[in-house]
């Protein structure tokens, strides 16, 4: 069993988002098929019988009725990725594990969900990555960034699995590494060395090389995991996705 934090923090980026409605002033809000995107993450977790508690961190507009009947709690964002991680953490008092999500995560599915929590390495944190063809076959006709490798062309997930005493423990690490991930490319890319971006551009750079390195900078263990869920992926990121989406969520209806 596992407990769930839905990072859904953040106003819109409204140059991604122009031709959407001006009232819609936060990207958890945007709606597919009437309901906010923030509610179809939570719907993907709560289809698994895995997932106990379930935390929403955003704005106070994201508690709505909708979410609640979905036993989803909602605590108030504090602004940027960590500050929320801790906030969505001292939410869940006792937790052995939990899967944090992006609130860009419609698609987000219980196979995606179960296989995870079932076959996931054993490690105090799990990033999922998905390899090009599992992007194609489910999304061909979307544009992806993926990164050349002796493992494949692969690209990450909006998904993340961890042991919070672990993060706890190295919290001041984790910091550090989420707030320069999140302000500058730069910083995160001096923390990971000269020879980590040597490898990465000769197309050297291994699954086991991002593995040892995010373990010595987080200081646990960290391991990556090759999900066939490609939905772990798909996060709404422009205006152009939210019909693409809206489109498979209703064929996965019929």
């Amino acid at each position: 069993m596992v407990d769930a934090i839905v990072l859904a923090g953040g106003g819109l980026e409204r140059g991604r988002f122009q031709r959407l409605d001006p009232s819609i002033e936060r990207k958890a809000q945007v709606p597919l098929l009437g309901r906010p995107m923030v509610e179809w993450a939570v719907r993907g977790l709560r289809s698994s019988p895995r997932v106990e508690r379930v935390v929403v961190v955003g704005h106070p507009s994201l508690d709505t009725p909708a979410l609640r009947e979905l036993r989803a709690t909602l605590v108030p964002e504090a602004g940027d990725i960590a500050p929320n991680l801790r906030l969505g953490l001292d939410a869940l008092p006792g937790a052995a594990r939990i899967l944090t999500l992006s609130g860009d995560l419609p698609l987000v599915t219980r196979a995606a969900v179960d296989d995870l929590l079932e076959h996931a390495p054993e490690a105090d944190a799990v990033f999922p990555y998905v390899e090009r063809v599992d992007i194609q076959r489910d999304f061909p006709d979307r544009q992806w960034i993926f990164a050349a490798t002796p493992d494949g062309h692969l690209t990450g997930s909006s998904a993340f699995l961890f042991r919070p005493e672990a993060v706890r423990a190295g919290w001041r690490w984790v910091e550090e590494f989420l707030n320069a991930r999140r302000h500058s490319p730069l910083r995160l890319a001096a923390r990971f060395g000269l020879g980590f971006a040597v490898k990465l551009a000769l197309r050297r750079l291994r699954v086991r090389d991002v593995e040892e390195k995010l373990s010595e900078l987080l200081h646990l263990s960290a391991r990556g995991y090759r999900t066939r869920f490609s939905e772990l992926a798909m996060d709404v990121d422009k205006y152009s996705d939210i019909a693409f989406v809206e489109r498979l969520l209703e064929q996965r209806g019929r």
